[in-house]
């Protein structure tokens, strides 16, 4: 989830040409395609981050409304994991089509951890300060110290144990997915952006095809058993499992940025397209395809088509103002809303509250809660943190 980065805009700046200058050369149509009027917000992709962030509210409110869900896997669960596979997807896609051809790598990641790292520290604290209110933050049946302390420097999730994956805010092992994928963005953009229009058109293809490879690796050659725990965290949650869908977002981008015709799928067939996949393939795919293989080509579609509506100018529901401010919201809604819905539930089902009632109740907790955390935290943390301190030369005294 995973933080996902925003437009960049004036006073903030979420993203930078990592050391391209300096490291590797552009093509004249890379810069002709990110300067002559192109523009660098795309607020409809901002808008479409909270269809993403509200996928993953609704899976999880779903397992709540309905734990058996978690053992039949319907369709109901495979909507978050798409949205995760956007997340990634539009992260890419983001940061390469504002990158910066002057920025340095440092530069780069200290945007990033201002974006990320402030709402990921303080959700962090409430949820461990809650478990050890309960007794449970040390408890031996619990995650433990060592595993907790792994959430917050966003490494558990290299660990194969669910004790480490599940430690801290459990929604935020997609950050340390995303937090790698920003460590190699300086050596990855260079890169891609040296591909020929050929070369995007077969590296997203070998992109897609590796998503793809990691299931049928795993089905028909390491565990032809079933599934199993191991499976389940190499394919979702290993970091360099999910990096072709990150790399993808760049290529997406590039291929937008080059003029490249590709066949053009307007937003709402882009969706539709989406949904009929994760419905139809559930049915016939298994558990493992289902992470992102499944739907990792249409969601490409998605993230390219909504872009065109910026880049072309056309009339696009996602850049209305409510749509763009609750895309903005987006990233402190993903780590709030487990938290809420579990505090409420721990809260209200004791009095007799349903599970559908605590739901119900939680939705609009969950919305102003992200907004007070974007508005309190992240927003002054991105402006003030983002720069570096200005250093003042000393003077030098006269004779």
């Amino acid at each position: 989830m995973h933080d996902l980065p925003r437009p960049p805009s004036r006073s903030t700046g979420t993203t930078g040409h990592a050391v391209v200058g300096r490291i590797g050369t552009q093509e004249p149509s890379v810069q002709d395609g990110t300067r002559s009027g192109r523009p660098q917000r795309l607020p409809s992709l901002t808008g479409l981050r909270f269809a993403a962030a509200g996928g993953v509210v609704f899976t999880h409110s779903a397992l709540l409304i309905n734990p058996h869900l978690a053992r039949t896997l319907g369709p109901e669960v495979w909507v978050g994991a798409s949205s995760v596979s956007l997340f990634f997807i539009l992260s890419g896609y983001v940061l390469t089509h504002s990158a910066r051809p002057t920025d340095t790598a440092r530069a780069f990641w200290r945007r990033r951890a201002a974006k990320i790292l402030p709402n990921h520290v303080l959700t962090w604290c409430v949820v461990v300060a809650a478990l050890a209110c309960a007794g449970r933050a040390t408890a031996p049946h619990g995650s433990g110290l060592p595993a907790h302390l792994s959430s917050l420097f966003l490494v558990n999730t290299w660990v194969p144990s669910q004790r480490f994956i599940s430690a801290g805010n459990p929604v935020s092992w997609s950050l340390a997915a995303e937090m790698f994928f920003y460590l190699l963005f300086p050596l990855l953009l260079p890169w891609v952006m040296r591909l020929s229009r050929r070369g995007l058109l077969i590296g997203a293809g070998a992109a897609i095809a590796l998503v793809w490879i990691c299931p049928v690796l795993y089905e028909f050659v390491l565990n032809p058993g079933g599934p199993s725990f191991p499976g389940y965290w190499s394919l979702y949650m290993l970091p360099i499992t999910r990096l072709p869908e990150f790399v993808l977002g760049m290529l997406v981008a590039r291929i937008s940025s080059a003029g490249i015709r590709i066949p053009r799928v307007g937003v709402l067939p882009a969706a539709l397209g989406v949904i009929s996949t994760i419905v139809v393939n559930g049915t016939y795919l298994p558990h493992s395809f289902l992470y992102a293989a499944s739907t990792v080509a249409p969601l490409a579609m998605l993230v390219y088509a909504t872009a065109e509506l910026d880049l072309r100018g056309r009339t696009s529901l996602l850049r209305t103002p409510a749509l763009v401010f609750l895309g903005e919201i987006s990233y402190a809604m993903y780590l709030l809303h487990f938290l809420v819905l579990g505090l409420m539930y721990l809260s209200l089902t004791g009095h007799g509250w349903s599970n559908l009632s605590v739901v119900l109740v939680s939705l609009p907790v969950i919305l102003l809660t992200s907004w007070l955390l974007y508005a309190g935290v992240e927003r002054p943390c991105v402006r003030r943190l983002s720069k570096p301190r200005r250093t003042h030369p000393r003077a030098v005294p006269t004779p």
